[in-house]
């Protein structure tokens, strides 16, 4: 499939992204320097993709241990 899906592709596919389940109906998966990451369309790295790290909830500024 490419980048840029058909109409086909589209019917054939959910809307929601498999990782965050947000409406996302060109999501994919791309190979990047041999990683498999989950995109929403094709160019957004998904929030929840845990190869470059998921973004999981915020963590404070400037808290000192």
């Amino acid at each position: 499939m490419s980048l840029r899906p058909s109409v086909l592709d589209l019917l054939d596919r959910p809307a929601a992204c498999p990782g965050c389940r947000t409406h996302a109906p060109r999501w994919a998966w791309v190979s990047i320097d041999g990683l498999r990451v989950l995109t929403h369309d094709g160019d957004v790295i998904c929030p929840v993709d845990r190869t470059f790290g998921a973004l999981l909830g915020v963590e404070p500024v400037g808290v000192a241990a």
